[in-house]
């Protein structure tokens, strides 16, 4: 016997005794196989890990571009340009015969430079906040993937009691429903899209 038939069965014979029910017959592996075809149409766990992992809000991978973005930087020159104007001579007047003549001698100097930033090419100035960042959105990736697992396999389990243990009591019901809303949650969305997406698909 499975490790996952024990546990159905297991499941089952508690929700028969929470409901004060005669146990119902013990399910074979024909009609669990029967029962996951039911949910052929739902989401399965990777297509919700998958949309989870594309949220750009806790994708490490953002904070690690950001930090080479940050590096390339070093290789893009700064670049000043001056002009400065001066009279090394402000006046000067020649008297010819009857003329007078006035000269100035004016200069103008335009001057430009380009600085270069290596050290940031290696190490840029805010590595270790991105690095920070890096780590706090895997570990929140990590936490929202758990739990959306745990979610997942809880509303399977609950599916199977339901309709292969006749659980149907409010509790139940109402649990498989919440569990939708958090999946839809978790994944952005992508839970109740997926199920209108194939629900549209299904022939009339």
């Amino acid at each position: 016997m499975s490790v996952r038939l024990a546990v159905l069965l297991l499941a089952c014979a508690s929700a028969a005794h929470a409901q004060d029910v005669p146990p119902a017959p013990t399910p074979t592996p024909a009609q669990i196989a029967r029962a996951l075809q039911r949910y052929e149409h739902e989401p399965t766990a990777r297509e919700l890990v998958d949309a989870l992992r594309a949220d750009p809000t806790i994708d490490p991978e953002r904070a690690r571009a950001l930090a080479r973005r940050g590096r390339r930087g070093g290789w893009l020159p700064w670049l000043r340009l001056a002009a400065r104007r001066g009279q090394g001579q402000d006046l000067s007047a020649q008297v010819e015969s009857e003329s007078t003549r006035y000269s100035t001698d004016d200069d103008l100097t335009l001057e430009a430079s380009m600085t270069f930033r290596f050290d940031r090419a290696a190490y840029g100035p805010h590595e270790v906040a991105l690095a920070r960042e890096e780590g706090r959105r895997a570990q929140q990736r990590e936490r929202r993937e758990r739990a959306l697992l745990a979610a997942f396999y809880e509303r399977r389990r609950l599916q199977l009691e339901r309709d292969l243990c006749g659980r149907t009591d409010l509790e139940t019901l109402l649990r498989i429903r919440e569990l939708a809303d958090v999946l839809d949650l978790l994944s952005g969305g992508a839970f109740h899209r997926i199920m209108r997406r194939r629900a549209s698909r299904d022939p009339l």
